[in-house]
Order: structure tokens, then sequence, then C-alpha cells
């Protein structure tokens, strides 16, 4: 059997520091997204509507103390289109098969984690090949988005509300400025009338004395009354 002699001991060296290293990357890959080569974990299934928030190497946490990372995304078109979330995680965890998950942002600008959270009441130990149903989705920049949306649709409603108030100012002026000339002009027709009316009244008053007067003399002398007014006919 044939020995492989390096030309230079030097090569072996070189190759051993090249090659190592290599190794030790390449288990720290394995590692950070969660495979395992002491099969201490477990792959559960997450059932979301939408991955927008979620991609291979998501960080899964138990009360922020991280437990494993997403794997594998796979979508389902049936009945309706939806995914599966490839969650391996460590198994020595205590997690329960009807435990819910929150997807939610770390801050403003991280990436986002799955939060799994075990019910008040335990059930069976989560199983490998379990689905974990009840699923809460919670995005930051959604929430951002709704919030400005909200903000925007109150800066419209004052505005409208501004715009309505100026308009209303502008009628009830215009409505105080036609009652004014309303009013200027009733005081025009009652002063222009005002002598008119004074000398009817007069009249009036000038009648009924005169009314007055028949009446008393007609109870007074009331055949005289009448053959007065014969005698007159008379001597037409």
């Amino acid at each position: 059997m044939k020995k492989i002699a390096f030309k230079n001991p030097n090569e072996y060296k070189v190759g051993l520091f090249i090659i190592i290293p290599a190794v030790l990357l390449l288990m720290f890959v394995i590692l950070k997204l969660g495979y395992s080569i002491s099969g201490s974990t477990i792959d559960v299934y997450l059932k979301v509507d939408n991955i927008s928030a979620l991609k291979k190497g998501t960080s899964i946490k138990m009360k922020g103390y991280e437990v494993g990372r997403v794997v594998e995304l796979t979508p389902v078109y049936k009945p309706t289109l939806h995914f599966l979330a490839t969650l391996r995680i460590d198994s020595s965890m205590d997690l329960h098969e009807d435990c819910s998950a929150v997807i939610m942002n770390q801050n403003i600008i991280g990436d986002p984690a799955i939060e799994l959270r075990n019910p008040d009441r335990k059930g069976a130990p989560l199983r490998n090949g379990d689905v974990i149903e009840g699923l809460e989705y919670v995005n930051l920049e959604a929430v951002l988005e709704d919030v400005h949306a909200l903000l925007r649709t109150l800066t419209d409603t004052v505005g409208v509300v501004k715009d309505i108030s100026i308009e209303s100012r502008q009628n009830i002026r215009g409505l105080l400025t036609s009652l004014t000339g309303s009013v200027e002009s009733i005081n025009t027709v009652l002063g222009s009338s005002k002598e008119n009316i004074i000398a009817t009244l007069e009249a009036f008053r000038e009648t009924a004395v005169t009314m007055k007067e028949i009446s008393a003399e007609l109870k007074k002398h009331p055949m005289s009354f009448i053959m007065g007014g014969k005698d007159d006919d008379k001597k037409k």
C-alpha cells in the first residue's frame, strides 16, 4: 500500500488549516438553521395564511429564550392556499400540542420571531409531526400601517369639520346680513306710511264721534229725528 507523501511538510499543515475551519463553519451553519446532529430536536408544523413575515432561519423562542428555527416553508394549495412552516425545536422544551404561536417583530427594524406559548390547561406533550393550531399573527409593520391609516382618516375628518365650520360661519353671516336688510326695509315702510296711518286713524276717530252724537240724538228725540229726515226729503 502506497503512502501519500507530501513534497513539502507544510502542505499537510496548510490542508488541516483550511479543512478544519471549513468543517467548523459548516457545523455552525447547520446548527444555526436548526439542524441537529444528535437528534435532540423535533419537527412540528405551523399553519399560516401569509409568509411575508417568515423565512428560513426565523428564530423560534419560548419566553424570550431561543428553542429552534424555521427550516422549511411549504405551500399547500387545498382546500385554499396556505403554508406550513416547519419548526425545528429543542425536544427538551416542555411544550404541549395545543400551544399557540405568536409571530412578532423583535423591534421596529428587527427580524420577526416566533414566540411559542403553552396554554393555561396543558394537554398532551408536543410530538414530532404535530401541527400547531390557533396561530396569533402580530406584525408590527402592519400595526404601524393601521395607525398611519387611522391618522390619515382623522386628519381628513378634521379637515372636513373645519371646512363645514367655515361654510357655516359664512352662511350665518349671510343670514344676519339678510335679516338686517329685512329690518331696514320694514322700518322704511313704516316710516313712509306713518303720516297716512295717522290721518286714517284721525278719520276713524271723527267718524266714531259723529256716530256717537247721532246715536245720542236718536235716543233723546227719535220722532223729531225721523220727521226731520222726512222734511228734508220734501224740500228736496
